[in-house]
C-alpha cells in the first residue's frame, strides 16, 4: 500500500517570505499565515558597537554591552523554525552587560546568565551556569574583558535547580568562598536527584530541554531562557551561609558591598533574591523567569507551582522600587519605570491566568476547556517578557485545574477508563483493522492535520510496538507539529519523541542528575534514606529485617527496616539490626553509583559486617536501579 504525506517544507517551499511593516514589527508568512515579529521598539536601547541584536530593556544611563562573540542558539531563518523562535534566538549573542562598572551579567553562555559583582577585594557571583566547563568560559571571558583578577568571595545559589548551581566548580578558588542559599536548598536538591523523582526528572529534562537533539533547523533552536541547556559536568558545593525560614532575610556586607538576601517563594519554594541598597540594584533570580511567559507548570514534571504564591512574590520585588534589575535568565532591565512595568506585567499575567482559570473551573470548565479558553489580554500577550518560548499559558491553565481540583474531570467514565492499549486495540478493530487505521492517519497528515494523524497512528503502534510504519508516520507528524511551535519545551518534546519512535535517538548526551560530585555533598542520612525509593515491592513482600549502616568517618549510624514491601528509614539508629555494615561515606557512595563492589570491599577491609553477614547481600538484592532510558512515547 503506497502512502503519501505532505510535509511542512513542501507546504512552505514557495510561501515563506518576510516584509517590513513598521519600525517595530516584521511580518512573515509561515505555514500559510501571517506572523508578526516584534523588533526594536522605543523601550529598548541598542548597545554601542553591538549590532542589531544586542539591546536591553529600558534606559541607556549607566548600562553598556560588551560583545564577546558567538551565539550557541540556532538563529538562521528556516521553514522548520517558527519565525518568532528565530527572532528569540537572535537575542542570545554572548557578551557582558555592565552596570555602573560594578555589576556584570555574563550573558549567552547557557540557560542561566550569572551576575558578577566587583567587591573591594573579591567577587560576588550569583547563579553559576549549569555546567563546569561553561562556568569556566564565563570566568575566562569576564577576566579577559575586564582585566579583573580578584578572587571569588561569595557565591549565591538562588534555588535548587541545577542551572543555578551545577557549574560552581568552574570558578577557581571557590572552595574558600561563602556559599549562600536558602536553608531548604539541600533538602530540595536531594529530593530532585536520588532522593525522590530525580531519575524521572533526568530523562524528562532531556525531552523538554532538547539535550539529546543537535543544534540545527530540525533540532534544538534555543533553551527558551538562554541559548541552550547542557550539563557536561555537574558539580555542587554545599551552602555554608543560609537564609533561614519563610520570607527570611539575611543582610550582609561582602567585600564592601551591602546585600539584602530575601526568601521569595515563587518559581521554586526555596528561591532567594539579592538587593543592593547602595546602588538601587535588584537581582531578581527566577522570580521573573526570563523573557518568556513563566513556567507556572513545567511539562518535564514538578510539584504544583502555586500561582497564588508566585505573583505575591513578584510584589515583594516591586516593593524595592529598584532602578535596575538583573535576573538569572534574560537581559537586564534599566530604569525604575521599566523595572516597574516588567514586574507589574509579569505578576499580572500570573494572576490573570490563575484567577481566570479558577473562574472557569467554577463555571464547570475541564482541563481541555481551560487550555482553549484562557488567553492573555492583548497588552500582556504583546509584552516583550511574556512570549510563548518557555512557559506557556496553554499548559499552565491545565495544571491549575490539577493543582486545585485534582486529576478527576468530573465525568465518571474517566474514573476507571479502558486501559489505553486495550482501547487502541478496540478502535483499530472497530475501523476495520490496522491498515484501515493507517489510511485514516495518512489522510489526516496529507490534509495537514498532524495532531489527528499522530493520535490515529498511536492506536496502530499499540497493536505492535515493533511495526516501524506507524512509528515513522507518527514521528513525521510530531516533527511537523514541532516545526510550528514557538515554545521550546513543546518543540523539543515533539522532536525527541519523534527520534524515540523512529529509532534515531542518541542517549549519549543524557543528563545525569545523580552525578558523583553532586551526591558527595549529601549527608549519610540522606544517602541511606534515598534507597527506599528503589525497593522492589514484590521481592520484599515477605521480608522483615533491618540493616544498619555505621559511618566511621562521621560517627553516625542510620538504618533501613524492610517491612513487607516498605522500607522505613531510621535516623540515628540505636536498635538491634540483623546486620550492621561499617564503612565510610565515600565507600557507601561508591556502592550506590556502582563504582565499588561489595564483596571486594569486604575482602579488602573497606567494609566490615557484624551480625548476620548473609543479610547484607539479601538486603541489597531487594532494591532495583532505575531504568537508564525508559520509553516515554513508544508505549
Amino acid at each position: 500500500m503506497k502512502r503519501s504525506v505532505i510535509t511542512l517544507s513542501v507546504l512552505l517551499a514557495t510561501s515563506f517570505s518576510s516584509t517590513t511593516l513598521a519600525a517595530d514589527t516584521h511580518q512573515h508568512r509561515f505555514d500559510g499565515v501571517s506572523v508578526d515579529i516584534p523588533t526594536l521598539s522605543h523601550d529598548y536601547y541598542l548597545g554601542e558597537n553591538s549590532g542589531a541584536t544586542h539591546f536591553w530593556h529600558g534606559d541607556t544611563q549607566d548600562m553598556t554591552f560588551i560583545p564577546t562573540g558567538g551565539n550557541d542558539a540556532f538563529d538562521a531563518e528556516s521553514d522548520k523554525v517558527h519565525p518568532q523562535l528565530t527572532a528569540h534566538s537572535k537575542k542570545m549573542d554572548k557578551g557582558l552587560f555592565v552596570y555602573k562598572d560594578k555589576f556584570y551579567q555574563v550573558y549567552g553562555y547557557g540557560l542561566t546568565s550569572p551576575m558578577i559583582v566587583d567587591g573591594d577585594k573579591g567577587l560576588l557571583i550569583f547563579d553559576p551556569v549549569e555546567s563546569v566547563d561553561k562556568m569556566q568560559a564565563v570566568m575566562a571571558d569576564f577576566r579577559k574583558v575586564t582585566g579583573n583578577e580578584k578572587p571569588v568571595a561569595a557565591v549565591m545559589y538562588s534555588h535548587w535547580h541545577p542551572d543555578h548551581y551545577a557549574g560552581v566548580r568552574g570558578i577557581e578558588g571557590v572552595e574558600n568562598a561563602k556559599i549562600i542559599a536558602h536553608d531548604t536548598f539541600m533538602k530540595n536538591v536531594v529530593k530532585g536527584s536520588m532522593g525522590g523523582t530525580g531519575p524521572a526528572l533526568g530523562f524528562r529534562v532531556d525531552y523538554s530541554l532538547g539535550t539529546l537533539l543537535n543544534v540545527e533547523e530540525g533540532g534544538r533552536i534555543n533553551g527558551g531562557l538562554g541559548p541552550d541547556f547542557e550539563i557536561r559536568e555537574h558539580s555542587l558545593i554545599k551552602p555554608n551561609t543560609l537564609v533561614e525560614g519563610m520570607f527570611g532575610k539575611l543582610e550582609m556586607e561582602i567585600e564592601g558591598v551591602k546585600v539584602e538576601f530575601k526568601h521569595v517563594p515563587s518559581e521554586a519554594s526555596d528561591e532567594i533574591t539579592a538587593y543592593f541598597p547602595e546602588f538601587d540594584m535588584l537581582f531578581g533570580s527566577e522570580v521573573i523567569q526570563g523573557e518568556s511567559f513563566p513556567n507556572l507548570h513545567t511539562i518535564r514534571g514538578t510539584q504544583y507551582r502555586d500561582p497564588s504564591v508566585w505573583f505575591p512574590g513578584v510584589d515583594m520585588l516591586r516593593e524595592y522600587k529598584a532602578n535596575t534589575m538583573m535576573l538569572s535568565h534574560g537581559r537586564p532591565v534599566n530604569g525604575a519605570a521599566h523595572v516597574d512595568d516588567t514586574l507589574t506585567s509579569y505578576r499580572d499575567a500570573i494572576q490573570f491566568t490563575y484567577d481566570q482559570s479558577i473562574k472557569a473551573i467554577n463555571d464547570g470548565a475541564t482541563q481541555e476547556d481551560l487550555i482553549r479558553q484562557i488567553t492573555l489580554p492583548e497588552h500582556l500577550v504583546n509584552h516583550p517578557w511574556l512570549g510563548d518560548f518557555y512557559g506557556s499559558i496553554r499548559h499552565a491553565a491545565k495544571q491549575i485545574f490539577v493543582g486545585e481540583m485534582g486529576w478527576f474531570d468530573g465525568d465518571p467514565t474517566t474514573l476507571n477508563p479502558t486501559y489505553s492499549v486495550e482501547a487502541s486495540q478496540r478502535y483499530v478493530a472497530m475501523v476495520g483493522g490496522k491498515d484501515k487505521m493507517m489510511d485514516f492517519a495518512v489522510d489526516a497528515c496529507d490534509n495537514g492535520d498532524f495532531q489527528w494523524c499522530a493520535e490515529l497512528a498511536t492506536h496502530a503502534i499499540r497493536i505492535d510496538l515493533n511495526d516501524m510504519e506507524p512509528r515513522e508516520l507518527k514521528a513525521m507528524a510530531l516533527r511537523e507539529l514541532g516545526y510550528r511551535e514557538t515554545n521550546n519545551n513543546w518543540r523539543n518534546w515533539y522532536l525527541t519523541s519523534a527520534q524515540e519512535l523512529d529509532g534515531t535517538i542518541d542517549y549519549s548526551k543524557k543528563i545525569n542528575l545523580q552525578a558523583p560530585d553532586l551526591m558527595a555533598e549529601f549527608e549519610p542520612s540522606q544517602l541511606v534514606n534515598a534507597l527506599r525509593f528503589s525497593l522492589n515491592a514484590e521481592r520484599s513482600q515477605d521480608k522483615h529485617f533491618t540493616v544498619a549502616f555505621e559511618f566511621g568517618d562521621t560517627n553516625e549510624t542510620h538504618a533501613l527496616e524492610v517491612r513487607r514491601s516498605v522500607a522505613q528509614f531510621h535516623k540515628d539508629y540505636q536498635g538491634e539490626p540483623k546486620a550492621t555494615v561499617k564503612l565510610t561515606k565515600t565507600v557507601f557512595l561508591g556502592l550506590l553509583v556502582g563504582k565499588v563492589d561489595f564483596v571486594n570491599a569486604v575482602q579488602q577491609g573497606y567494609i566490615q559486617v557484624s551480625g548476620d553477614a548473609t543479610a547484607v547481600p539479601e538486603f541489597f538484592g531487594l532494591f532495583d536501579k532505575p531504568l537508564e532510558s525508559p520509553k516515554i512515547t513508544l508505549r
